[in-house]
């Protein structure tokens, strides 16, 4: 037994440390919108070949303080492992309270800001990631990927920015917001986006919140089954986890099905 200890807390060790991301693979650079008038950071992550002439898928992460580590770090991975050229890795971080950025309306629990971000991310971030970075230009190339209240904004940008993305991560997506008004977007923007060709992954946790959390998640996932023929969607519900817990599984998930799937470049 006194052998064992020391292999456990090595493995303990390791089962703990947190990914890390090359600083010299590392972009930093800030904006302030026009859009909305806040300051943003935004993290790239390059990949290990970056080449600045060439052009590379991009994806964008919401809540980058927490995330970019993780997504940046993974998606190397993933990226080597299925033989798939790496995406340029943009987080964004905070600007206005995320309570303001990620929600559509103006409700309880939000003001209501996320068109205003979503100008910010379509008119100013985009056009300075392909004129710096060699970001693709295409929309198949982009990706959104939030969790939570950043998962409702992937759902936003779904139903009302649909142009600006084709491939979408929705983790834990806050759908509840303002008595769904998610899916009544959903059914407002239908015709205008059901025919464009998209990658959608919808991840939650099985210990969220049934009638909050699940119910209209449920709804919503079969409306995206049902009506959109140009789609390849996947959806996972993590064994055991809640909202918290189910995030970094759901992100891999979700990484996965998009390396699996991506466009070539």
């Amino acid at each position: 037994m006194k052998r064992l200890f020391p292999l456990l807390l090595l493995l303990l060790i390791a089962a703990c440390k947190k990914e890390k991301v090359n600083p010299a693979q590392t972009s930093t650079f800030c904006i302030q919108s026009a859009a909305n008038g806040a300051n943003y950071t935004i993290k790239v992550a390059l990949p290990d070949d970056y080449d600045a002439a060439k052009k590379y898928a991009t994806i964008y992460v919401l809540d980058g303080k927490d995330n970019f580590d993780y997504v940046a770090a993974n998606a190397k991975k993933l990226s080597n492992e299925l033989g798939k050229t790496n995406a340029l890795v943009v987080c964004i971080g905070y600007g206005n309270d995320r309570a303001v950025d990620y929600t559509p309306t103006d409700a309880k629990e939000g003001d209501g800001g996320a068109d205003g971000f979503m100008q910010f991310i379509k008119n100013e971030l985009v056009p300075k990631m392909e004129h710096d970075y060699g970001a693709d230009t295409q929309r198949q190339s982009r990706t959104i990927l939030g969790h939570s209240f950043g998962g409702l904004l992937a759902a936003y940008a779904f139903t009302n920015y649909n142009s600006v993305f084709g491939n979408y991560i929705m983790l834990s997506p806050s759908l509840w917001y303002d008595n769904e008004i998610l899916l009544k977007l959903e059914q407002e923007h239908r015709q205008a986006n059901q025919a464009n060709p998209q990658l959608v992954f919808m991840g939650l946790g099985e210990l969220e919140n049934s009638g909050r959390m699940q119910a209209p998640y449920a709804a919503f996932l079969q409306r995206l089954q049902q009506n959109y023929p140009g789609m390849k969607i996947d959806s996972h519900i993590a064994s055991q986890l809640d909202h918290m817990g189910s995030k970094n599984p759901n992100i891999l998930k979700g990484l996965r099905f998009y390396f699996q799937n991506k466009a070539s470049n």
